[in-house]
């Protein structure tokens, strides 16, 4: 499925960017026209739009969700460092938040870049591969592109993968070729374990003892799609982990297994939970969710 690539510009100073998050202004914002599917990106008054990186999840660092305020994974553990390398990657030598997350000042105030644009999410956010600096050789701005996997491995979304600061999490409109490439790279970062890693202290497979909220923003790393429904689950109904599979089948995500032809609906045919300890029965790289 070809990307449609996009020429660019990062400005980072009123956003809250995290490691798998970031706003973007294409050098000619109508190209967001151009993308395929029914969402569309939400733009600001200069064209520019949130990005959400393609087939990576970092940590979380203000996840609003259900109930007043925000709540975020463990900051020290892995989601400030997912963050700060994603901005330093793309070329941000300083940047000054507040206790929000939002950027107050970076330097330099805006980095050159593009992106390779598969389509929209349902929160407005455009689902791209990030990549820095001028447009790849033999490409122009606009342009439909065929992604390779050497395309990819020029991409914040590959480097994050690689150095273990997030999780693998493909969705449907991830070409199967930039997939497997992205699981091999996954797999490898969770062989290594690195220090800083989220595979160092991963607890999404092992199991993740929830004794109240504060198990999973200060305590615990796990996998983010499964913290955000914990999270919400929890601030709903308390820490017993008693109903959370009735939950999760409440909200009915559809995903598909490589050895199962059919989707399956329900995210409880691959969580168990056994003395309010929770875990994923499957390797995050093995699933694909189905975009909404």
């Amino acid at each position: 499925m070809p990307m449609l690539l996009i020429k660019g510009t990062y400005k980072i100073i009123d956003s809250q960017p995290d490691g798998d998050t970031v706003h973007f202004t294409p050098q000619d914002p109508g190209f967001w026209c151009d993308l395929p599917g029914k969402n569309r990106v939400k733009r600001n008054g200069h064209g520019g739009g949130a990005l959400r990186l393609d087939g990576i999840d970092a940590l979380e660092t203000h996840y609003q969700g259900v109930g007043p305020g925000v709540v975020n994974q463990p900051l020290e553990l892995g989601a400030h460092a997912a963050r700060d390398e994603l901005l330093n990657w793309l070329g941000f030598t300083s940047v000054t938040q507040g206790a929000d997350e939002k950027v107050t000042a970076s330097t330099p105030q805006t980095v050159p870049g593009y992106i390779l644009a598969s389509g929209a999410d349902t929160f407005g956010r455009c689902i791209a591969m990030v990549g820095r600096g001028p447009l790849p050789p033999d490409t122009k701005d606009g342009e439909r592109v065929n992604v390779d996997v050497n395309m990819v491995n020029q991409t914040a979304n590959h480097h994050l993968l690689s150095r273990g600061l997030v999780y693998p999490t493909f969705y449907s409109n991830l070409p199967k070729d930039l997939r497997l490439d992205m699981a091999d790279t996954a797999r490898q970062a969770r062989t290594a374990a690195v220090l800083g890693s989220v595979w160092a202290k991963d607890a999404t497979r092992s199991g993740a003892t929830i004794t109240g909220l504060s198990s999973i923003t200060s305590d615990l790393v796990i996998l983010p799609k499964l913290f955000r429904r914990l999270a919400d689950y929890i601030r709903l109904f308390g820490p017993s982990l008693n109903c959370f599979p009735a939950y999760l089948a409440g909200e009915g995500e559809e995903f598909h297994v490589p050895e199962q032809q059919d989707s399956i609906k329900g995210l409880q045919h691959i969580v168990t939970v056994t003395n309010n300890t929770v875990k994923l029965t499957r390797d995050i790289e093995d699933i694909v969710l189905v975009e909404k």
